[in-house]
């Protein structure tokens, strides 16, 4: 990849008004440099859930639901070491104490049933987050990027999370895109309490909560209630 595809992503960035088109255009031009899929989010911590923090997901069919499910956020070497520090690293490069765990392991012999093997992960600092990082994946067993090619990275890493900050304060008319019922299950959801658990929690039938799960998805045009967490999430209709 030349510099000049950098700078084209760069000012790009600056005419995207969605987060899917800008997915797209950043897997697109990262894909040059062997990386397949990404996902920007910020870090969890003290027992935070993962997928409310999700801003940008291009892993993987498949990968997202049992990662979040299995709550591999919590033993993952990559994401726990993301919160340690500031300086984009190799995924093989991350210290062992948190890389040569079993939950790590098994994290990462896991992922390798997706096409995931090798990556190299931007940390960076978040005005929603205690922190984010932008972590990009290959089915390389061992992804190599030059330093220059790390600069690049780096570059549209930190790019594309300004690009989702002017997204997220983009006055937008969000009154009456969810009910406040449908809040209350998505923010539930946000906190990991499955159908039957919210509605014991909210004193209603099961089926009436995934009818408002449904309406949810609905309103996002998306396909998981996970999803809908995102950009409820997103859009600041729920703060988990």
């Amino acid at each position: 990849m030349i510099d000049s595809d950098v700078f084209d992503f760069v000012e790009r960035c600056r005419k995207h008004t969605a987060t899917g088109p800008l997915l797209s255009d950043l897997l697109e031009t990262v894909r040059n440099l062997g990386f397949e899929h990404l996902i920007l989010s910020g870090v969890p911590l003290g027992g935070q859930k993962l997928a409310p923090m999700v801003e940008l997901n291009g892993w993987p069919a498949g990968w997202f639901e049992r990662y979040v499910e299995a709550e591999h956020a919590a033993v993952d070497g990559v994401c726990l070491y993301s919160a340690k520090t500031l300086s984009p690293f190799l995924w093989a490069d991350v210290p062992a104490k948190w890389s040569d765990t079993e939950g790590s392991r098994r994290v990462a012999g896991e992922a390798t049933e997706f096409g995931i093997r090798s990556g190299f992960a931007v940390p960076m600092l978040s005005v929603h987050h205690w922190q984010s990082v932008l972590s990009f994946a290959s089915s390389a067993k061992s992804c190599g990027p030059s330093p220059r090619e790390q600069v690049q990275l780096i570059t549209m890493a930190v790019y594309a999370g300004m690009s989702i900050q002017a997204l997220s304060n983009v006055d937008e008319e969000v009154d009456g895109v969810l009910t406040d019922r449908e809040k209350e299950v998505l923010l539930w959801a946000a906190a990991g309490k499955t159908s039957s658990e919210t509605s014991q929690i909210l004193g209603v039938a099961e089926r009436t909560v995934k009818w408002h799960s449904t309406r949810a998805r609905e309103a996002f045009g998306v396909g998981t209630t996970t999803q809908a967490v995102v950009e409820a999430v997103r859009r600041r209709l729920i703060h988990p």
